[in-house]
């Protein structure tokens, strides 16, 4: 079976939109990795709302999509592996904002150096989750979007380790029991973003498997 809406030129392209989904993932991704990187105190809640504003246009650009969902008749794909899909998708870049908002919120005005190697990893992972999808309307002959998918699932494996060495080396930073709190759960959540991404990449897997 081939995606029908690779033959249909007037048709809803749901895999461009995927992968438009995504690009704003990435866009997050990266002003959190160049934010926190080089955190200004006086800017942190203006940054925390230009982050903000890319998870707004990310649920404006699904919204769209659903809206043409609705409407579909006989749409190319499962109706259920879009909306999973597009949702899924949106996660990663809410989790993402989760992290940004949970910085400005707690007024972490310090950054540990693990948070760098962590945001660095977040980028990898929306990178490759995008040319995954980008990859996505090529399923039956490309094997750039199995290396996409693999490279996601190793990266989310390198997130665990990190979360766990983070963990590990908060007692060298702090020993104020509210400061561990704070730093647990910011690595926590940087952590699940990376989670957010495998949920993507295993979803990509099985519509692939579903339509071959």
């Amino acid at each position: 079976m081939v995606f029908s809406f690779l033959k249909k030129s007037d048709h809803y392209d749901y895999i461009k939109t995927f992968a438009r989904l995504s690009e704003f993932s990435l866009k997050a991704a990266v002003f959190l990795d160049d934010t926190l990187k080089n955190l200004i105190a006086e800017k942190l809640h203006d940054d925390t709302v230009a982050l903000h504003k890319i998870e707004q246009e990310a649920d404006r650009a699904k919204r769209g999509m659903m809206e043409n969902l609705i409407k579909e008749f006989l749409p190319p794909i499962d109706k259920d592996d879009i909306i999973i899909l597009s949702h899924q998708i949106d996660t990663v870049t809410d989790s993402i904002d989760d992290v940004m908002a949970f910085v400005g919120a707690h007024n972490i005005t310090h950054i540990p150096a693990d948070v760098a190697v962590f945001t660095e990893l977040i980028v990898k992972c929306c990178y490759h989750m995008n040319l995954a999808l980008k990859e996505l309307e090529n399923y039956k002959k490309s094997q750039v979007l199995y290396e996409q998918l693999n490279s996601v699932n190793d990266l989310k494996s390198d997130g665990m380790k990190l979360y766990i060495n983070s963990l590990k080396n908060i007692y060298k930073i702090t020993n104020e029991p509210v400061q561990i709190m704070v730093y647990t759960e910011l690595y926590k959540n940087l952590e699940k973003c990376c989670q957010e991404c495998k949920k993507v990449t295993n979803t990509i897997e099985r519509i692939v498997i579903k339509n071959m």
